[in-house]
């Protein structure tokens, strides 16, 4: 019996193995650029929520973003919130517009909600898609909330 376990337990590894794998982001469209650290590494607000979001970190390899969401009203106002998120990259082609596009969510616990905002990065602004996922709401039809959000740095 414990042979079998084994070999039953090899097999899984084995053809589980490729899901496994790290990505290979040598595969990426576009390299990103260190100056993208700079313009997006610090302290973003919007006018529409007053949130604070903080981008710590950027891994320029897979594109990957963490900081924090720091909520400044309601029940959540005094506690940080994790973010995490991607920016991507393509070459610009021409007669064609070009952004970064850059996506961030978190978890606002203290009211069962998943926020995630997707945009992009134009100039010194974010320009999102603000979507809000609610546990419990008066119609079935009614979980998501979307808006647009403009968010602007802060010194």
């Amino acid at each position: 019996m414990h042979r079998t376990i084994l070999a039953f337990s090899g097999a899984v590894l084995v053809l589980c193995a490729p899901a496994l794998a790290a990505p290979d982001y040598a595969k990426r469209l576009q390299a990103l650029e260190p100056a993208l650290k700079t313009r997006l590494l610090g302290r973003w607000t919007n006018p529409v929520d007053g949130l604070v979001i903080e981008i710590s970190s950027i891994d320029l390899a897979s594109g990957q973003i963490r900081g924090k969401v720091s909520p400044t009203s309601g029940p959540a106002a005094a506690n940080e919130h994790e973010l995490i998120g991607w920016v991507s990259a393509a070459a610009h082609k021409e007669s064609y517009d070009n952004v970064v596009p850059v996506t961030f969510s978190t978890t606002l616990y203290e009211y069962g909600t998943l926020p995630v905002w997707a945009g992009f990065l134009r100039d010194d602004k974010l320009v999102t898609m603000h979507y809000l996922v609610w546990p419990n709401r008066p119609y079935a039809w009614d979980h998501i909330s979307t808006f647009q959000e403009t968010w602007t740095r802060l010194p």
